[in-house]
This record gives C-alpha cells, structure tokens and sequence, in this order.
C-alpha cells in the first residue's frame, strides 16, 4: 500500500516525507477498523472522508491553492468526478489519499521530519474526523497489521 499508493500519491502533490506516509497508512487502518459507532456516520470510502468535509477542503483549503487544487483534480477520474465526485472517495484510493492528506493541512498539523507513532496517533485523535475515537485506537489499530503474519 505503502508502496503502490500512498507514497506515490503524496510525492505527487509534493510531500516527501517518511511521517507523512506514517500518518497516511495509520489513517487508512484505524479508519477500515473503527467500530461503527466511531467512524463519521456518512463517511465514504477507506478514510470514511463526510461529503460535507469532502466540500469544506474544497471550498475552503484546495480553492485558495489552485496549484494544489489542479494536482488534486488530476488524481480523479475524468467523467465521475464531474458527475458525482464524493463517489471519488470511495473507489478512487489515489484521489481519497489526497483528500485525506488534505483533512491534515487543512487543520494544519501535518508532521515534520521523524515523527514517533503516538505523535501520529494525537494528530490524527485531534484533526481527523470521528467520533471519540482515541490515539490509543491508531496506535492498536497499526500494532495489529504489523503484528498479523502475511500470507504469500
């Protein structure tokens, strides 16, 4: 994933930082793996992004960088998103990736240099949308993938 994704992804909108895909992975894992009643009710995709907050970074974050905003455009399809582009968040795991790095510039704390699990943990307990989730949840939530034997 790391690999394929979201390393790719967030060099392509300029971010090249260790941390950064630390964050982007933990995300997607607590995300996948949070009890319903913490995820966003109306959360889409593997990052369960909220329509609402899909608009907010658009209007609010991407629009005052219309640089960042093309980069971003660019990861989405080009027939969907214009016909529906929160579907984007939910089929589109490039397209999500960036959004999502976006809930973390929006809220401006994004990591700079090494940056230690639980220090993630916090950022995401304090800027990504749920609903009491904790950083312990990131924290167990990245332990168990690393902890689970891979098949192959």
């Amino acid at each position: 994933m790391r690999l394929a994704v979201l390393g790719p992804t967030l060099g392509f909108l300029g971010v090249d930082s260790p941390a950064a895909e630390d964050l982007m992975l933990g995300t997607l894992l607590i995300m996948s793996s949070l009890p319903q009643a913490i995820c966003p009710v109306d959360g889409i995709g593997p990052y369960a992004i909220p329509p609402a907050l899909h608009i907010e970074l658009w209007d609010n974050h991407l629009a005052q960088s219309p640089d960042q905003a093309s980069l971003v455009r660019g990861l989405a399809s080009q027939h969907c998103f214009l016909k529906n582009p929160h579907a984007e968040l939910g089929f589109n795991l490039g397209y999500a990736t960036a959004i999502a790095w976006a809930v973390y510039e929006y809220r401006g704390v994004t990591p700079k240099g090494h940056t230690e699990l639980a220090d993630l943990a916090r950022i995401w307990q304090s800027a990504y949308p749920h609903r009491n989730g904790r950083a312990n949840d990131f924290v167990q939530a990245w332990n168990q993938v690393l902890r689970t034997p891979h098949i192959g």
